[in-house]
């Protein structure tokens, strides 16, 4: 436990997404080391071919920072056997050259953001732009759907 609390508007955010879709994607930080925070919002977008969820994938991936964040993202796309697939899935973005104080607290007060995202079942690790792989993420996120 890092001590750190989590910004009330959190759980509500990650609600709206899930049942509105109001996101395609949330960023989320610490501030002043004590509390996490809504830091960028994506605008909201339905995707129901993969080819425009990894294109909306990929502009979130533009505006990763050099800086740890945790994300949510909505998966929303056809698969192959025409199912649709709409999940959120939560990114833990830790660049490998960010500062061992950042990293650790981050990692810490992981687990303390994901107790507001109730009934999330993905969760990733990436730690350099190469580990965020669109086709990567959305098989796992279709064998979980």
């Amino acid at each position: 436990m890092s001590g750190i609390e989590v910004d009330a508007g959190i759980s509500g955010l990650f609600n709206d997404m899930k049942l509105r879709s109001i996101h395609k994607y949330a960023f989320f930080k610490i501030e002043g080391k004590k509390k996490i925070i809504v830091d960028v919002c994506g605008d909201p977008c339905k995707t129901e071919a993969k080819e425009e969820d990894e294109a909306q994938f990929n502009k979130m991936k533009e505006q990763l920072s050099k800086e740890p964040r945790y994300i949510l993202y909505d998966f929303g796309f056809t698969n192959k056997n025409g199912r649709i697939i709409n999940k959120l899935a939560f990114i833990f973005w830790c660049p490998d050259d960010t500062k061992i104080g950042d990293k650790m607290i981050y990692a810490s007060s992981k687990d303390t953001i994901k107790k507001s995202f109730s009934g999330l079942s993905l969760e990733f690790q990436a730690n350099d732009s190469g580990d965020m792989d669109y086709t990567t993420f959305s098989e796992e996120v279709e064998k979980k759907a």
